[in-house]
């Protein structure tokens, strides 16, 4: 049987099923997939022992974005790309002349994001930028999507239990930039009924 990713209403199914007692070659069957991949999807997806389909999805998702925060480079590729850029080349020239060329296909954000990488490092690459002092720039006519939450919902959806604060397990974070050159942070989480506060220094 070919593998197909579970949906979101295959999940909901998945928990369902299990509450009635089904084993997984059980579930598999009604939902037509391979048993192996609802053995798959139960232990990846679990939480403190219990499957909960939203929770499911979430965590998915969530794996689904890092994975194309990866560099997309090979060994080779790299050292390429650091060439053309201190030949004064833009990301955006780079990633087009990979395209071009067929060695890869990558958006112009990614030698972005390996230039500033260097730069965390000690690298001076970003000196080669056309904008050095500038980590990233906008195109005009596009969204900005940089520090917004993928899928993530509304605070005025948020459940009943954690807006009245009748329900445990609903928690608020944080983070307190310190006065000095913005150099400190702290993190705060606080669960919402018993008001029971965890504080970490980022």
């Amino acid at each position: 049987m070919k593998y197909h990713q579970l949906t979101s209403r295959d999940r909901y199914m998945l928990h369902a099923l299990r509450l009635q007692g089904c084993n997984n070659a059980q579930i598999a069957r009604k939902l037509g997939r391979h048993r192996s991949t609802i053995g798959r999807e139960l232990k990846r997806n679990k939480r403190i022992g219990r499957y909960r389909p939203d929770e499911a999805q979430e965590m998915t998702q969530g794996r689904r974005w890092k994975s194309r925060r990866r560099w997309y480079f090979s060994d080779q590729q790299p050292s390429l790309a650091i060439r053309l850029i201190r030949e004064e080349w833009s990301p955006e020239q780079v990633s087009d002349w990979f395209k071009r060329h067929r060695i890869l296909s990558i958006s112009h954000q990614t030698p972005y994001r390996y230039v500033w990488y260097d730069r965390l490092y000690g690298g001076t690459l970003y000196q080669h930028l056309r904008q050095a002092a500038k980590k990233w720039r906008k195109r005009y006519g596009s969204a900005d999507s940089r520090g917004v939450m993928r899928n993530k919902r509304h605070i005025s959806q948020r459940p009943p239990g954690a807006e009245n604060r009748s329900r445990l397990g609903h928690w608020e974070i944080d983070t307190v930039m310190g006065s000095y050159n913005n150099t400190h942070c702290i993190v705060t989480l606080v669960e919402r009924k018993t008001r029971y506060t965890l504080i970490g220094k980022l």
